[in-house]
């Protein structure tokens, strides 16, 4: 499953990490010195579920470059919201699904404006986590946990495959 995780801050990092190294085609959308961190030196995760350093990343700070996604994962912060969604259009194929893993409630609302009600899910995220460092991420306790569905409530093929890969 080709994954695109819009936001490879803490949030969007660890779990991407984590679909990564259990064998999905997972590609980073990043910035600044956190990007150029992954590029040379890999994506490491410090956590007391298990360690990991991904090297190489698929990782980018151009959306175009990765191409359509399967699932795309939008990771950012609230406030970078609307740019992000404008952003990540290059990522959404005629198939593709976006799921927001964000603190707030405006999000789904946004996603489906943009990109339509059969094209999003609802999400939720629970972790504490932190960029330690760029290119370094600290899970700083135990709890890691991913909630998402079908906006209807409906259990659909598309969802149980991401939750396999999960």
């Amino acid at each position: 499953m080709k994954i695109g995780v819009f936001g490879a801050g803490a949030v969007g990092a660890y779990y991407g990490a984590r679909l990564a190294a259990a064998g999905q085609d997972v590609h980073f959308v990043a910035r600044g010195p956190h990007l150029a961190a992954m590029r040379e030196h890999g994506l490491k995760v410090k956590s007391e579920r298990g360690d990991l350093h991904l090297d190489p990343v698929q990782a980018s700070d151009d959306p175009a470059e990765i191409g359509p996604a399967d699932v795309v994962l939008l990771c950012v912060k609230l406030w970078d919201t609307d740019p992000a969604i404008q952003a990540m259009a290059p990522l959404m194929g005629p198939d593709s699904v976006a799921v927001s893993f964000q603190n707030g409630v405006m999000a789904e609302d946004r996603l489906v404006a943009a990109f339509g009600a059969d094209r999003v899910w609802g999400g939720t995220a629970q972790i504490p986590a932190v960029i330690e460092a760029p290119g370094v991420i600290c899970h700083t306790g135990r709890m890691a946990g991913l909630e998402f569905g079908e906006l209807d409530n409906s259990r659909s093929d598309r969802i149980e495959a991401f939750r396999a890969a999960c």
